[in-house]
């Protein structure tokens, strides 16, 4: 479960809480209408007691002794009687006006059990009468008749007819609310990431669509970064590929124009045919070598593979392409040590990793001076091998490090005056090979001088 999950899950419970509290506040606030609408009878002790005297003297005694009663207690007292008397007819014995209202929620609470402030009594002469003590604020009648029908307006005004249905209706609206914005939420980047792969195959590799994401962290701001990269590493690729096919035009033109002036030469001077034949062959050798290289690399780079790996010992194989290419050093009075850790079975391609080896060692002794030294070490690291070559050149600056292993590429020719044979495929070369073997290559600079080649990779892939 990401982050995307987590940001919908809350936002579904926090929907939910909302449209929870909306409708408890709107169902409790229609029960509070309804229970202040039901409180206009007085409750409590001293209302109990004053029914329960009453209804005691009118059930043993009958009305004429309740009159005297009542009266007896007016002088006494000097106060109203609180208690309503009515009648079957809904008039009160004492004359006072009698709410239809207020009758009518007696009634209707005299069958509620747990109503005690209410009593129905029966006189000996068999007349049925009600009795109950309204609330203070609606003593009067005709105050009670307003109250009740201002509060009847604010009722229907707060809650409509459709009050059944309102809780459905909120719910309802609420989730629309909450997939219209989760659908939003989800869909406005997948619109940037569509509009982005449409104007990318449209062949404008500048696209990129995380700059529209904006500070979002989730699973779709993460697809977009990876569009971004990937964006970035096919422009890388095609900018690549345009320069090689610009590298190789280049390089084929040159040879291709010596023949085309081997061959005229022919033509004009036929006493140098012999002369003109050597030349001819020459730039041939050239081209073919050239076309080899190119086949090689676009072989490695298509994971084309005419090699099975097999254990070979590469201690071994390292030292065979040393003393190759002591012959060639000692020539430009230059030698090569070789510092190992002793045999190192390894599982690979050993033509592929021979001609890496080779490449590598052939270029640090094309930029080593002079009575110097190329140094081959060869050395494991927990699971890795690692093969580093080192030169006792001038080195190269560190910003062209990273452009030594594309094709074409010969750094520090021109400042060292050397004149470095190939076409600066050999790099290249090598670090797919290595890549092959799921390892790296790297080029550094030493404090001391001179630059180094490491390539590392592991022992068993």
């Amino acid at each position: 479960m990401g982050r995307l999950f987590w940001k919908i899950f809350l936002s579904l419970w926090l929907t939910l809480l909302i449209t929870g509290g909306l409708v408890g506040a709107l169902v409790w606030q229609y029960n509070k209408a309804q229970i202040e609408e039901l409180e206009m009878l007085a409750d409590g002790p001293r209302a109990y007691y004053s029914i329960k005297a009453l209804a005691r003297v009118l059930r043993s005694e009958g009305v004429e002794e309740l009159h005297e009663v009542i009266e007896h207690r007016g002088e006494r007292t000097r106060r109203p009687l609180a208690v309503m008397i009515v009648n079957q007819a809904g008039k009160d014995i004492l004359g006072r006006p009698v709410s239809p209202v207020m009758l009518a929620k007696a009634r209707e609470a005299l069958n509620d059990s747990e109503q005690s402030n209410i009593k129905q009594v029966i006189t000996p002469k068999g007349e049925q009468f009600l009795l109950f003590v309204p609330r203070r604020e609606f003593l009067n009648a005709n105050k009670l008749n307003s109250a009740h029908e201002h509060h009847k307006g604010k009722m229907k005004a707060a809650f409509p007819r459709f009050l059944p249905g309102l809780p459905l209706f909120i719910a309802l609206l609420g989730s629309l609310l909450f997939s219209a914005g989760l659908a939003w939420y989800i869909t406005q980047p997948i619109r940037h990431l569509r509009k982005a792969t449409n104007q990318f195959a449209e062949g404008k590799l500048e696209t990129r669509v995380m700059h529209n994401i904006g500070k979002r962290k989730d699973e779709i701001a993460d697809l977009a970064m990876d569009f971004d990269n990937m964006a970035e590493q096919v422009q890388l690729l095609v900018a690549t590929q345009k320069r090689l096919l610009n590298d190789v035009s280049h390089e084929l033109r040159s040879p291709l124009a010596r023949l085309r002036v081997a061959i005229e030469m022919g033509r004009q001077q036929p006493d140098k045919s012999e002369e003109v034949t050597q030349r001819i062959e020459k730039e041939s050798q050239r081209l073919d070598e050239l076309v080899g290289e190119l086949l090689t690399l676009s072989r490695l780079e298509a994971n084309i593979q005419h090699h099975e790996d097999d254990y070979f010992d590469l201690n071994g194989l390292v030292k065979s392409i040393k003393d190759d290419a002591q012959f060639e050093a000692t020539n430009q009075n230059k030698q090569i040590s070789l510092h190992s850790a002793g045999e190192i079975l390894i599982k690979g391609s050993i033509e592929l990793l021979r001609r890496a080896i080779e490449n590598v060692l052939r270029n640090a002794i094309y930029y080593s001076p002079e009575n110097t030294e190329v140094s081959i070490t060869l050395s494991t690291e927990d699971n890795d091998v690692i093969i580093t070559v080192c030169d006792s050149g001038r080195g190269i600056e560190e910003e062209k490090l990273a452009d030594l292993f594309q094709p074409f590429v010969r750094i520090n020719e021109n400042q060292q005056n050397i004149k470095i044979p190939g076409y600066g495929l050999g790099l290249a070369i090598a670090r797919r090979a290595v890549e092959l073997h799921c390892g790296e290559i790297k080029a550094y600079n030493q404090k001391s001088g001179g630059l180094c080649i490491e390539a590392r990779f592991p022992l068993n892939k």
